[in-house]
């Protein structure tokens, strides 16, 4: 079960669904990622922007 302080990573659980681009040192969700997992790689970008 994932916590709402874990719900950020939630797009981190699966390999398939992101990759690392080493060209802009950022990471980028795969067409394979589903809705929840998107939703959770915004809330990460926005929880980036912050620190």
């Amino acid at each position: 079960m994932i916590t709402a302080n874990q719900e950020p990573l939630f797009w981190r659980s699966n390999k398939e669904w992101y990759r690392i681009n080493r060209e802009k040192d950022c990471f980028e969700l795969t067409d394979k990622a589903p809705e929840r997992a998107r939703k959770s790689f915004e809330m990460y970008k926005e929880m980036q922007k912050k620190h």
